[in-house]
């Protein structure tokens, strides 16, 4: 498998997440149903494979194994990522996240507020201290792609 092929499989899905299930986790008050939906999320999107899991695309900060590729358009200034995690719960983070940045241009993911949109999804309070920390170098991780 090619960048390409996980860059369109990738995008599949994320948009799935964020047309279908994003609505749903923010309505779910409960949170072994939030949880339900976080774990079924990483399913959506392709696996990377083992050679292309190298440690140029860890995420520094996480506590658990997490592959975040990035790829610029840079005649339509547009960023594209591809996701992996050891983690289903990590994964369906992650998604999440890129779920709502993939596709945007420079500029716009230089001014979107991550951090406020997934509190949105009320999901802050049942998050450990770890898995936070790992949200946070996962946004940093993202917007280190405008620079």
């Amino acid at each position: 498998m090619i960048l390409s092929q996980l860059l369109e499989d990738t995008k599949h899905g994320l948009l799935d997440i964020k047309h279908h299930d994003l609505l749903a986790m923010q309505q779910s008050s409960d949170w072994q149903n939030k949880y339900r939906i976080l774990m079924q999320l990483g399913k959506k999107l392709p696996i990377i494979p083992e050679k292309m899991k190298q440690a140029e695309f860890l995420v520094k900060g996480c506590e658990v194994r997490a592959w975040l590729m990035h790829y610029h358009d840079q005649i339509d200034d547009k960023h594209f990522f591809v996701l992996d995690s050891d983690a289903r719960i990590v994964k369906g983070l992650m998604a999440i996240m890129l779920s709502l940045v993939n596709g945007l241009t420079s500029a716009e993911l230089k001014k979107f507020d991550l951090t406020n949109a997934f509190e949105q999804l009320k999901l802050k309070p049942y998050l450990s201290q770890s898995r936070g920390n790992g949200l946070n170098a996962m946004i940093a991780k993202i917007k280190s792609y405008t620079h």
